[in-house]
């Protein structure tokens, strides 16, 4: 065979077609049971990492050597899309960082499925609990608390509600910030028949500040549903299959995480801190959101679970399950701390990257569940990296409405709709515009209002462009264009919104975004008066010595052209250079004259 030809065979070779399903989206009612964090690979292409210690394989040149010969051509490196990245499901060759790679930087990994079994985690399963029980208070978290199986069925049913609230809460947010949210919740709500009591204005005030306002209303709305049916008892059920289905926002993981803690259920939980422990200790590299993935995880996050010892009246599965998160909170994190891991020695990932242990080969059927890795072996590509989604830019134009009157001021706001972005927040007048000058965003901006409030042209007092705000939310690049609009005489009724007093705006339920576009016309959230607040310019940093000392020694040129005796000569200015013990600022200027030629 030509050498040519025998090059395409073996790079044909390498390609091996992918069976994946497709990716699925995970619905909203779903979302906990796993969804990785979007920083959770953050920093991890910065980590040291041990290169692998299998070979790359080998590939014909294709310069027309003949290896009976001897003779070589032209040595040149081989770049070929990386294997087995195409296929649905299985993301490409930019979740590892690039679409066409090095082929000596591909890392097949060829092992059989039973290399992904848990056996070597559960040898070591007493010792994570050993761990856990040393960690278990470090991070002072009020609601975890040590499982007591003889309390009541009404004490584990309020243990189930602390739980589930702080795990609603957890999504998305640190633990440090949910600590004080947790205490003020669980203080004026103790128990879910008093939130159930609660109305979503109330709920959103509570929440203000945590964000993700979706949460807030799933919790009011889980409190309705258990209070108002017999079925329930005013309780949370035990029954991870019939929490999940009759409480809304509750999915597998949440479920999952109140019956094995509250109630002592063998059950397992997979989170994105579980999910990452998982993928390290078994040695997954496999697309993160992909249902054969998620599926894997769960199975094995099981098999764990039954392997735990049985008849200690502990909760064990409670702990487990705590354990694993805690272990992907503080040790197993996106860059982790290897050295600290009480399951280190059972941790495939390490073996492979920092020991350069390859998996042992295939028994049987090759793994068709791992993607390649890319690049060079280390503990962080695992899991495999996510392709991360851009988020969309959008601009607003917020209409910041006063109505002025001889002995009041109020304010014009509007409640969003119940579902999608912030909902139900009040905002002032704010609708989308196109990114162009500020006189088309006024005219917007004013159309919008007189939308609302009729013509308004005999009340007009005033109406400027007071800037561009920013605001990043998880998924939108929000640009709002703020604006100011004065208004005096009589405020007409609303059919839509309310004038709201100074006092009322501080207490309204709004997203933080507003804050920063009032802030930026009254100084802070709270005040009413332009003009009352300071614009504090950044003070201008002195220069240092060593920049001092290059502005005098900066050769400058002043050219003058004059006549002298019938010569036309140029002087230059040029600094003279200091003597030994001469400070800078002695430094005086010298006159160089030329003489130049006719």
């Amino acid at each position: 065979m030509p050498p040519r030809r025998a090059a395409a065979a073996a790079a044909r070779a390498l390609r091996v077609p992918s069976t994946s399903p497709s990716i699925i989206a995970i619905s909203d009612s779903d979302s906990d049971a796993f969804v990785p964090p979007d920083t959770e690979d953050e920093g991890a292409d910065d980590v040291p990492s041990a290169s692998s210690s299998s070979s790359p394989p080998h590939i014909p040149s294709d310069s027309g050597s003949d290896p009976d010969t001897g003779k070589r051509g032209t040595k040149r490196k081989r770049t070929i899309p990386c294997p087995k990245l195409t296929g649905k499901g299985r993301g490409n060759g930019r979740a590892n960082g690039s679409a066409g790679v090095d082929i000596e930087d591909c890392h097949r990994r060829p092992h059989g499925i039973e290399y992904h079994d848990v056996d070597a985690v559960v040898a070591l399963q007493q010792k994570l609990l050993d761990w856990f029980d040393g960690v278990r208070d470090a991070r002072g978290m009020p609601w975890r608390k040590r499982y007591d199986a003889a309390a009541t069925v009404e004490d584990k049913a309020q243990r189930a509600y602390e739980i589930w609230v702080s795990e609603v809460m957890l999504q998305q947010t640190q633990v440090a910030t949910v600590i004080d949210y947790w205490n003020r919740w669980m203080a004026k709500w103790p128990t879910i028949s008093d939130l159930a009591k609660a109305d979503l204005e109330e709920v959103n005030a509570v929440w203000r500040g945590l964000g993700y306002y979706r949460r807030a209303k799933s919790l009011l709305a889980g409190a309705t549903v258990i209070t108002g049916s017999d079925e329930h008892s005013q309780r949370l059920p035990s029954d991870p299959s019939a929490l999940e289905k009759d409480v809304p926002g509750v999915g597998r993981y949440t479920a999952g995480a109140i019956c094995s803690m509250a109630y002592g259920v063998r059950t397992p939980i997979v989170d994105g801190n579980v999910h990452r422990v998982l993928t390290r200790l078994l040695g997954v590299h496999a697309t993160q959101t992909a249902p054969q993935t998620i599926r894997f995880l769960w199975d094995a996050a099981e098999t764990l679970v039954d392997a735990l010892p049985r008849g200690l009246s502990r909760g064990i599965a409670g702990d487990w399950n705590q354990a694993l998160m805690e272990l992907g909170a503080t040790v197993c994190r996106p860059v982790p701390t290897c050295g600290e891991c009480p399951l280190r020695d059972a941790c495939h990932a390490y073996a492979e990257a920092e020991m350069a242990t390859p998996p042992p080969q295939p028994k049987g059927t090759e793994c068709t569940l791992c993607e390649p890795v890319v690049g060079e072996m280390a503990v962080t590509v695992f899991p495999m990296k996510k392709i991360k989604k851009g988020s969309r830019v959008e601009h607003e134009a917020v209409v910041i409405t006063e109505w002025q009157s001889e002995d009041d001021t109020r304010w014009l706001f509007l409640k969003r709709p119940e579902k999608g972005l912030l909902a139900g927040l009040f905002e002032p007048p704010t609708t989308p515009v196109a990114p162009t000058d500020a006189a088309d965003q006024l005219a917007a901006g004013m159309t919008f209002v007189t939308d609302l409030l009729g013509d308004v042209e005999d009340a007009f007092e005033e109406h400027s462009a007071i800037g561009p705000v920013t605001h990043i939310f998880s998924h939108i690049n929000m640009t709002y264009h703020v604006q100011r609009l004065v208004l005096r005489g009589n405020r007409p009724e609303l059919k839509n919104g309310q004038w709201l007093s100074l006092e009322e705006v501080s207490d309204a339920n709004v997203g933080t975004g507003v804050k920063k576009c009032w802030a930026s016309v009254y100084g802070k959230w709270g005040e009413g008066k332009v003009g009352n607040f300071k614009v504090v310019k950044p003070k201008k940093e002195p220069p240092t010595k060593r920049e001092k000392k290059k502005s005098v020694f900066k050769k400058e040129r002043v050219k003058m052209v004059n006549e002298e005796g019938g010569r036309v000569v140029k002087k230059v200015c040029m600094p003279a250079m200091p003597k030994n013990g001469v400070s800078v600022k002695e430094v005086k200027m010298e006159v160089e004259v030329v003489v130049l030629d006719d």
